[in-house]
């Protein structure tokens, strides 16, 4: 994985799922497959096998899903607005197979207490736009709390 100039290299992706503009709990009620994701930035960092986790922001936040990248982002249009808020803009999209729903989520708050994530932009800049880097070091201390919950 690459690592903008100046930056440490990636070793996987946080992308984020806002529940007030995306209605997950009810998509995946609804039996939907999960296949991509909306990001709106490092479109050309984003490949193949790359590792990703899903973070679903607000309350009952935190990681609730992870797999790993299908290809390339690409420009799709506008996607199925059954479960957007509003019907969002076109825009990239990274195809992805979820490997794993976790039940229960690994909480936000877990992460954000971690001082291995003090510099992740998840928590520096919980607002920021998909998907969010993270490091070899980031990455690893969050596969161990993922399979510390079983």
């Amino acid at each position: 994985m690459r690592g903008g100039p100046g930056e440490e290299t990636t070793a996987g992706w946080l992308m984020t799922c806002n529940p007030k503009t995306f209605d997950l709990e009810a998509f995946r009620r609804s039996g939907g497959n999960l296949d991509s994701w909306r990001v709106s930035q490092l479109w050309g960092e984003l490949a193949a096998c790359d590792p990703f986790v899903l973070w679903l922001s607000g309350p009952r936040g935190g990681v609730v899903a992870r797999g790993s990248l299908r290809g390339p982002a690409r420009w799709e249009g506008n996607p199925d607005p059954a479960f957007w808020a509003e019907p969002p803009p076109p825009a990239y999209f990274v195809p992805l197979a979820v490997e794993r729903w976790l039940s229960p989520p690994l909480p936000a708050h877990t992460v954000r207490a971690d001082p291995t994530f003090a510099t992740a932009t998840i928590v520096t800049m919980p607002g920021g736009r998909n998907p969010h880097r993270l490091s070899a070091a980031q990455w690893d201390r969050l596969m161990n709390l993922i399979d510390a919950i079983g």
